[in-house]
């Protein structure tokens, strides 16, 4: 959470600052983070392991040297790269900001997936859905003017959350748990991630996507 630099503050009363308050709230990606602190010796043990594997071959399939070694360590390394790039997406891009009566949502790719005058807030909603668990929640922000929207709050810095709200003075409305059809049921026109919502076929793919990047892995030294 950040508040706004004496520089950039605007040449109004201070009556006026009450009135229109300005709020930063960052990402948080401690959790991420922590998570892979933890696994990174699993991971370079794997790599390692994944590494020698394809140098040396095993039973009657013949080794391919140095080459499988390098491969054997990026084809585990390039998912993790991936991840930390996303992350630092959603670091850079990501944002939730009140500034001069307008609430501004962006995402990891920088795009605004809610851009609406205060005035045009009507609530917030605590939902739970199917992939939280029991203890997760979200919240939903609902307005006049956009569609509604969700918000992972273990994504987002909780002090800034909180003062956003703070300024926000909005009610709250508890909904409990809330499977995907009910829960664009009772809020039309919110985006819910695909992955979500169809994750047996979204698991389907990425079992056949894991199957068929093993596959290209595995022969790709004899490729080159």
């Amino acid at each position: 959470m950040t508040t706004r630099p004496p520089g950039d503050a605007p040449l109004t009363d201070p009556a006026d600052e009450v009135d229109l308050p300005w709020v930063s709230v960052r990402p948080d990606s401690g959790t991420s983070k922590a998570l892979l602190i933890k696994a990174s010796p699993l991971l370079a043990i794997g790599a390692l392991r994944v590494g020698l594997l394809m140098a040396r071959g095993r039973g009657t399939s013949a080794g391919s040297g140095m080459t499988g070694l390098v491969i054997g360590i990026l084809a585990v390394l390039f998912p993790l790269l991936w991840v930390c790039a996303l992350i630092g997406l959603r670091w850079a891009n990501a944002g939730i900001r009140l500034e001069d009566g307008v609430l501004t949502v962006r995402d990891r790719w920088n795009r605004r997936v809610l851009h609406t005058p205060v005035s045009s807030l009507t609530g917030l909603h605590t939902v739970r859905v199917p992939v939280d668990g029991p203890h997760g929640s979200r919240i939903v922000i609902t307005s006049t003017a956009h569609r509604p929207v969700l918000i992972d709050a273990r994504l987002w810095d909780a002090e800034g959350l909180r003062e956003l709200w703070k300024h926000l003075r909005l009610p709250f409305q508890d909904h409990g748990f809330l499977k995907w059809p009910l829960l664009k049921k009772r809020f039309p026109g919110i985006p819910t991630p695909w992955r979500h919502v169809h994750h047996v076929l979204s698991t389907l793919l990425i079992a056949l996507g894991g199957i068929a990047y093993i596959a290209l892995i595995v022969n790709l030294p004899f490729l080159l």
